[in-house]
């Protein structure tokens, strides 16, 4: 129970410091710094998320909350973009965090479309 507790207190807390790191971005201001704090948080780099496989991401992190944050906040970063691959492995990892969590999720469809809509552009 205890470990559910870290667990949850940790994805709440990310949560509200990913809500603060879109606020900044919608201002205009780098958020780059805020984004590998959070990262870091989770044990993870840019670096590593651009050169890691799914697999390795999902074992890395351990639990699908935090997976479906991260692929937020992958979208989100100004780093990833422009970057095909990395909107990929976002779209990949939202999709095995679909297969952990079969629960019926507006947000989570309505991520499925923003990645989509960011793929579109590269086609």
């Amino acid at each position: 129970m205890l470990k559910k507790d870290y667990l949850l207190a940790q994805i709440t807390e990310l949560a509200k410091k990913f809500a603060y790191l879109i606020k900044r971005k919608s201002e205009g201001d780098d958020i780059t710094p805020l984004a590998d704090g959070y990262y870091r948080e989770l044990n993870v780099s840019a670096e590593w998320l651009m050169n890691a496989e799914c697999d390795d991401i999902m074992q890395r992190i351990g639990d699908w909350q935090l997976v479906e944050l991260l692929v937020k906040m992958i979208i989100e970063d100004v780093r990833f973009e422009q970057n095909h691959a990395m909107i990929q492995k976002a779209q990949t990892l939202l999709f095995m965090v679909q297969e952990l969590d079969r629960t019926y999720s507006f947000e989570r469809i309505a991520l499925e479309e923003r990645i989509k809509d960011k793929l579109s552009v590269f086609s």
